[in-house]
């Protein structure tokens, strides 16, 4: 539970997962006052408190998962009521949208990975003595920490290459990375307001029930669920999630090329196909969520935060199945209209008793819902066969550094 004092707390967990060399170790130390000397100049109404915990036993190998490692930031986020977890760590990271990444970021989960691998100039062949070696480190590690604090916080991308909101390209442009815009600063500052509220569970204790609990704290929290929804971009799951998007449109062009498929789909009422549809989003969802293991365990007791990152979770998802399923009823629709004629169509749905004048476009579009909603069905059984890291870090990371 948060402390009560005259300002308003925001309390930062950092881990250091694996070992640290000793020039790692002091930029560490530099990087988090560093950071914290920044947020209250930019943000004096606010104290902040930074948290070093030390998990050696997370990283035993040169390449790692963010995946993993925003895994356990979480669980240490709820176990010790942060507001925000970052996890440092000096293997490399497994990088699945950018050439290289030196931190992943995640607002669903209020956590962001951070790797010292591509920030140290030693690494990219440069010369210099420890001391600057030291300094240079913890400059560009409190650089990313504020991108990630600023990006979890809701602050979009800029073109600015001074402006920590930018995108830099390598670690050298980390350097430039020093300012906030006036605009930028209130909304970070509102932000900062809603995290440091005291939370439902601690207002509310044991008064309200699971399912009531979970309902208000979804409802408080509905603009910082939806911003993470919108942030995973959910409209790219048929281009990133290949084995669901490949299993989808074979299943439609099997449909569509069978007569028996078209003869059923067309007996059924309208009734039936809103019911196939809405089965088919909730079914998928619900397996892929179960079988992906998106839904991180927390207590028996779920806080505020938890209920926000599962509702982030279900959110993503559905809106990757419903963006999925939007594309494949276009495909459908096309492939209809394009290739196949009403005297065709109406022979193969013989049970119906279709003229050729009967077959119009709405009947088309019945037939491209109903495939949509089946060939997702065997979708989701493409996308089970998806990496469990590739599949988390799809739905979590949002943006790689």
């Amino acid at each position: 539970m948060k402390s009560i004092q005259s300002q308003p707390l925001i309390e930062i967990g950092i881990i250091i997962a694996g070992l640290l060399d000793e020039v790692d170790e002091q930029a560490t130390s530099l990087a988090v006052q560093s950071t914290r000397n920044f947020l209250l100049n930019h943000f004096p109404d606010f104290e902040f408190d930074l948290f070093i915990v030390r998990r050696p036993e997370l990283v035993d190998a040169n390449v790692v998962q963010p995946s993993v490692l925003l895994q356990r930031a979480v669980e240490e986020r709820d176990f010790r009521h942060w507001d925000y977890s970052f996890v440092l760590t000096s293997a490399d990271l497994d990088r699945y949208y950018a050439a290289h990444c030196s931190a992943a970021l995640s607002r669903p989960l209020d956590a962001a990975v951070i790797s010292f691998s591509l920030i140290d100039p030693v690494a990219v062949g440069e010369s210099m003595d420890e001391t600057l070696r030291v300094q240079r480190v913890a400059y560009r590690l409190s650089r990313l920490m504020l991108h990630s604090l600023s990006h979890l916080s809701g602050l979009g991308p800029s073109d600015d290459p001074t402006n920590l909101m930018s995108h830099p390209a390598d670690a050298k442009d980390l350097d430039a990375m020093e300012t906030l815009a006036a605009s930028q600063v209130e909304q970070q500052r509102l932000s900062f307001t809603e995290v440091a509220d005291q939370r439902l569970e601690e207002i509310s204790g044991h008064r309200l029930s699971g399912p009531a609990f979970a309902m208000r704290a979804g409802w408080i929290n509905r603009r910082e669920i939806i911003e993470a929804i919108v942030a995973a971009r959910p409209w790219q799951f048929p281009r990133r999630l290949s084995g669901l998007t490949l299993a989808s449109v074979s299943t439609v062009a099997v449909l569509l090329m069978t007569a028996e498929a078209w003869d059923l789909a067309l007996s059924e009422s309208w009734l039936c196909i809103v019911l196939l549809t809405t089965a088919a989003w909730l079914l998928t969802t619900g397996y892929v969520i179960v079988r992906q293991q998106l839904l991180v365990r927390h207590g028996r007791r779920p806080s505020e935060q938890s209920i926000v990152t599962a509702a982030s979770a279900i959110g993503i998802v559905v809106g990757g199945m419903v963006v999925t399923w939007l594309w494949l009823c276009f495909l459908g629709l096309t492939v209809s209209s394009s290739l196949f004629g009403s005297s065709l169509i109406a022979s193969w749905a013989a049970s119906s008793d279709l003229s050729p004048n009967d077959v119009t476009v709405l009947l088309k579009m019945k037939m491209s819902l109903f495939s949509a909603s089946i060939g997702l069905l065997i979708g989701a059984l493409g996308a089970s066969f998806e990496s469990q890291h590739y599949f988390r870090h799809i739905i979590f990371v949002d943006e790689e550094v």
